[in-house]
């Protein structure tokens, strides 16, 4: 028997779980490379201290011998066999010896013959170090009297120490070593990087398990709040419905044989003699009943919840309008177009389409309003317009404009949104817009 599809949810939380892995690994492999080049880098300047100690230790006694000041102080046969070893084996690259005068330096010996009588400025920090008795190794800079270094073509570390000759002078001795950092690095990373990301690649299948089960329990959440939604909507609508059938079976059955009784007062004449030729207070009486009994049925009407479907959306609308309107002459135009509604859907739009047309037949005083309900790339677009006094819509909301909000919020909810366009004297259009798959039961009730 084929296993069941995956629900969508799962899918897209094993997507997740492969992005967040593959995130984690790039920063995890990122910031392995970065701490592996500091670590070769520390080591590569402590191998070349090291090495620098070792080299200057076996120059020192004859270092120690030479007047560096005196015409034939220069005794290079000496020191390039003292050197001579350490640069056979390639420990270290070249060497040169400085002679301090104030603030520069004069190279008087190095195992590169050309570079022997060049001077520069000190550098303050260095030389600081340097007298402290600190041995300061640095890169290689990338300049002029570093040419002969560089034309090598091999990656080296400079190490300065200072000493002073057999007259007292003030000397620098400055040792290049080989060490390749950037090597170093590639080595120690192609090591440690597979190990360290198959382990990530180990624990991200291992908590996959944990992904699918989150992802199928937050789909059970789901599912039961949009159960309980619909329940409580279904309770709602019942509710509605027994208020309704009480104030029609009721309220509207007194009211209205009230209103009949008065009218038979009226018509057998004795309203003059029961209430002393007063006859309109009947009339008013009389009139504000029927008002009311108007009144109560369209509250009762509206009290009904919706039961029809989507493609009754047309009928429904021009109902709602016919039933809104009652016996005035506003002109209505109903347009709606196929819009492959849910019926859930179709319910909220209805019951947001019955809050805006009240608020335009009893606020408006338009002459005539459209209705408009055209689907979009993004979903759903409901319009109403009217041609009527308008308002101003970023005003502290009037008695008969607070059920916007509801509206408004009824849309934020469902992922919608609501577009409120009007100023005194131009009319109003409210646009709500309902984004592709909203439903009903993510709705407050209107």
């Amino acid at each position: 028997m084929p296993a069941p599809p995956l629900r969508r949810s799962v899918q897209r939380a094993l997507v997740r779980h492969a992005l967040l892995t593959a995130v984690v690994a790039a920063v995890l492999g990122g910031l392995l490379v970065v701490g592996v080049w500091r670590v070769a880098e520390a080591e590569g300047h402590a191998t070349a201290r090291l090495v620098s100690e070792q080299a200057a230790g076996g120059l020192t006694a004859s270092l120690a011998e030479i007047d560096f000041r005196s015409p034939q102080a220069t005794r290079h046969d000496v020191l390039l066999a003292d050197l001579a070893p350490f640069l056979e084996a390639g420990i270290i690259h070249r060497v040169k010896v400085w002679i301090v005068d104030g603030d520069r330096s004069t190279v008087v010996f190095s195992d590169e013959p050309r570079i022997e009588g060049e001077s520069g400025v000190l550098d303050p920090d260095l030389a600081r170090r340097v007298d402290a008795g600190e041995m300061v190794s640095l890169r290689l800079p990338d300049d002029d009297e570093h040419r002969y270094e560089i034309a090598a073509g091999m990656p080296l570390i400079e190490v300065f120490t200072g000493f002073t000759d057999a007259a007292g002078n003030q000397m620098r001795l400055e040792i290049y070593v080989p060490f390749d950092v950037a090597a170093t690095t590639r080595g120690t990373a192609a090591v440690l990087l597979p190990m360290t990301l198959a382990g990530l690649l180990a624990l991200g299948i291992a908590t996959v398990p944990l992904s699918v089960s989150l992802a199928r329990r937050m789909e059970r959440d789901r599912d039961e709040h949009r159960a309980a939604l619909r329940y409580g909507l279904a309770a709602s609508d019942r509710e509605r419905g027994e208020l309704a059938q009480q104030l029609h079976d009721g309220v509207i059955q007194d009211l209205a044989g009230a209103g009949m009784l008065l009218q038979a007062i009226r018509s057998a004449g004795g309203s003059r003699t029961v209430l002393d030729g007063r006859p309109g207070l009947l009339e008013e009486a009389q009139r504000l009943v029927e008002q009311d009994v108007r009144e109560l049925r369209d509250l009762a009407s509206s009290l009904l919840p919706s039961t029809f479907g989507a493609a009754d959306l047309r009928a429904a609308l021009t109902d709602l309008v016919a039933q809104l309107r009652g016996g005035g002459d506003t002109a209505v135009a109903v347009e709606v177009e196929s819009t492959g509604l849910g019926d859930d859907t179709a319910a909220l739009l209805h019951r947001i389409s019955r809050e805006l047309l009240r608020n335009a037949f009893r606020h408006s005083g338009a002459s005539r309003i459209d209705v408009r309900v055209v689907p979009t790339g993004r979903g759903l677009v409901l319009t109403v317009s009217d041609d009527g006094v308008g308002f101003d819509p970023g005003s502290a909301p009037e008695g008969g404009h607070i059920g916007l909000r509801l509206v408004r919020r009824a849309l934020e909810e469902a992922g919608g949104e609501l577009t409120v366009t009007s100023a005194a004297g131009a009319g109003t259009t409210v646009t709500a817009t309902f984004p592709a798959g909203a439903v009903l039961d993510r709705s407050p009730q209107l």
